[in-house]
């Protein structure tokens, strides 16, 4: 009867990011602005442990709407004052828009990063795409895990306790 109760009790272990497998929670914060909360964010690597040279993935959950474009630019803006200008800044912005979509309160965009190939983009589930490259994929996921980053508190948060 013991035995039984155990296996009643236990939940099925449940993957959080299927397109990487093994992935656990790294850590998760959000971005406020003016005490209002912009988005949510969640970093997902193989049980738990961040490696920025082993695919890992990074989860938006938006609470404000934002078109594509919005997304984009911004994210040019973000990678532009982490790495400087960007000669192809035009072509990086219609990449970027290839792979976003806009986006409403509690939708999310879940982008995973294989280091040295580039990233897929998926919502609700679904592939939005992969940006060519792997140069623009590490730069993207810099907005959050570069030490360069604007948001420091959010990318401890990301990282967290077990680094």
């Amino acid at each position: 009867l013991c035995l039984l109760q155990n296996q009643v009790a236990a939940k099925p272990s449940v993957n959080p990011v299927p397109q990487l497998p093994g992935s656990e929670e790294v850590g998760a914060g959000e971005l406020t602005w003016f005490g209002m909360t912009v988005y949510q964010a969640s970093l997902y690597a193989a049980q738990g442990v961040y490696q920025p040279e082993q695919p890992h993935a990074l989860k938006i959950n938006y609470q404000f709407s934002f078109s594509a474009d919005q997304l984009a630019r911004r994210s040019l803006k973000e990678i532009e004052r982490i790495h400087g200008e960007q000669p192809d800044r035009d072509s990086l912005v219609e990449r970027l828009q290839s792979v976003l979509r806009d986006v409403e309160k509690d939708d999310h965009i879940l982008g995973v990063h294989y280091p040295g190939q580039g990233a897929d983009f998926y919502s609700a589930g679904e592939l939005l795409g992969r940006p060519e490259g792997p140069r623009l994929a590490k730069m993207f996921f810099g907005i959050w895990l570069n030490p360069d980053t604007r948001e420091h508190q959010l990318r401890n948060q990301l990282l967290g306790s077990r680094q």
